[in-house]
């Protein structure tokens, strides 16, 4: 990398956020899914390249004291500020280094997972390769790599945008005239176009996309010199020069292929039990994938690709799924209920445990069961005596493992191989994760102790969120909220109209404060 694309980050601010596919759980759940045997995420070392201003390793570090953590960025900007965030947390298990990628050598040291998102797409080939080789001579034996790219054919969309924006843009040395004439050009071409026209459609949904996000992106995504995408078949080949094998997908379900017509999924299915990288690109072909994120390890590993449901008892499951239904009937053998996720993902089954054990992850939701646990209180909402003979603890096992790994491709339910730790149960003097705390004082979007993103909206509530440092009981809350809205520091709204009057704030606060802090421990934002 040249000190120009260092400038450039330091000029223009990338916005970082966590992103929960890169997190050592996901990463060791899915290794743990194909028959390796990753370094537990509690007592681990983890590298991530082109970390920015740690968004995304520092709440991971926050989570797991006896875990190691080191990131690295070109731009030393993004890393100042990270570190005052680091200092601020008192954190002993993370560092944040201004460090060219090119001068990592294996005295860097052994990593069990490397993180590189949102990086090899967008430096050179060069160095597109040393990351590779970080990849390689940086990983431990049962190591996992993270890298995301953009990708073929997707890609070649986006490549026309970007060339059209780069063009128009060609004489503008000023960022911000520069983002700000690509989103005019983009605007220009869709109001121009038929509405019936697919051009012109995807125009709009181009346009859409670099107006609702930040600045940022669209200067180092889309206007930055070096944009290239790979065909899938293309990295796999690249990685495999440096000893490195196609693990998994970070999602899951983006492996899957049941969204296809019958006979294109016996087609993919018979091509991946033989060819699944062959498999695997025909599916970007189907599906126009813009962008993936792929997982890598040695290639002297054996990997186990038959997802047995007997192995599934060493996972968790969460899911947010809810019955459609208001009084569905988990009894009967014939009844089909249908459960939904807060994201639209379906599920429907008549079978009784099934159903049981749906019901459970919903109720549970935040929080993650362990396979034992989720079967035994499925059973007992059956009715189901504890007691029973081996071969019906095994055809039980067995349903449930294969409903999950069902439900785990439709991204209907997660898992994980660790629990993470976070309140549901409210205190006295509720806690509030002292990461989305000081992440709240930047914006709205902060981090939760799954490593999910939730954005806090409202004056209000974040003055609340900040409030919850422990040392307050609700009465006290209430006082300082009320004191809040008294000075006009906060407005209140009702009914969508400005509540200024001290008494009527005073009843919707006592009415609202239970429920406010109720969504917040239900978005896993309080400390156990």
């Amino acid at each position: 990398m040249s000190d120009m694309t260092a400038t450039a980050y330091d000029d223009v601010l990338y916005s970082s956020y966590a992103f929960s596919q890169t997190h050592p759980d996901r990463l060791a759940t899915l290794a743990t899914l194909f028959g390796m045997h990753p370094t537990p995420v509690t007592s681990c070392r983890v590298l991530e390249l082109g970390c920015g201003d740690g968004s995304n390793l520092i709440p991971m570090a926050y989570g797991f004291p006896g875990s190691e953590f080191i990131g690295i960025d070109l731009a030393a900007r993004p890393i100042a500020n990270g570190q005052q965030m680091v200092d601020a947390l008192g954190l002993k298990n993370i560092t944040l280094r201004p460090f060219d990628v090119m001068e990592v050598t294996s005295d860097f040291g052994q990593f069990d997972y490397i993180i590189a998102h949102g990086l090899f797409s967008w430096i050179p080939l060069v160095v597109q390769e040393q990351v590779l080789a970080i990849c390689r001579e940086n990983l431990t034996p049962n190591g996992v790599a993270y890298v995301s790219y953009n990708a073929y054919p997707g890609g070649h969309l986006r490549q026309m945008v970007r060339g059209m924006m780069r063009f128009h843009v060609r004489r503008l040395a000023d960022p911000t005239q520069q983002i700000a004439q690509s989103r005019a050009l983009l605007k220009f071409l869709s109001d121009a176009q038929p509405e019936s026209e697919a051009y012109g459609e995807f125009l709009k949904a181009e346009l859409k996309r670099i107006t609702s996000g930040d600045e940022g992106y669209v200067y180092h995504d889309d206007l930055a010199e070096t944009n290239t995408p790979l065909y899938f078949y293309q990295f796999v080949e690249q990685a495999a020069q440096h000893g490195l094998q196609y693990l998994a997908e970070a999602d899951f379900f983006e492996m899957q292929d049941h969204m296809f017509p019958p006979a294109m999924v016996e087609m993919l299915r018979q091509m991946a039990s033989t060819q699944l990288i062959l498999k695997e690109q025909y599916a970007d072909f189907l599906k126009c994938r813009k962008f993936r994120q792929t997982l890598l390890c040695h290639a002297e590993l054996q990997l186990d690709r038959s997802l047995k449901s007997e192995n599934m008892h060493v996972f968790y499951a969460a899911s947010s799924a809810r019955p459609v239904s208001e009084h569905p009937d988990i009894q009967s053998p014939t009844a089909v209920e249908e459960f939904r996720s807060i994201k639209g993902q379906a599920l429907a089954t008549n079978h009784p445990l099934v159903k049981a054990a749906m019901m459970c992850l919903g109720d549970a939701w935040p929080r993650t069961l362990p396979f034992n646990e989720l079967l035994t209180e499925a059973r007992r909402r059956l009715g189901v005596a504890a007691q029973q003979n081996g071969a019906t603890n095994a055809q039980d096992q067995r349903v449930l493992g294969d409903m999950l790994l069902q439900a785990y491709g439709k991204n209907l339910v997660e898992l994980h191989v660790y629990a993470p730790q976070f309140a549901t149960m409210l205190s006295e003097r509720p806690i509030a994760s002292p990461v989305a705390r000081l992440q709240l004082q930047h914006g709205p979007m902060v981090t939760n102790l799954c490593h999910g993103c939730v954005k806090l909206e409202g004056a209000l509530a974040q003055h609340l969120f900040q409030l919850l440092d422990g040392t307050r009981d609700r009465t006290v809350l209430l006082e300082e909220l009320l004191t809040l809205v008294k000075s006009g520091t906060a407005a209140m709204q009702h009914d969508g109209k400005e509540v200024s009057d001290p008494q009527q704030a005073r009843q919707i606060l006592v009415a609202a404060l239970d429920q406010k802090l109720k969504e917040l421990a239900e978005l896993a934002l309080f400390v156990a």
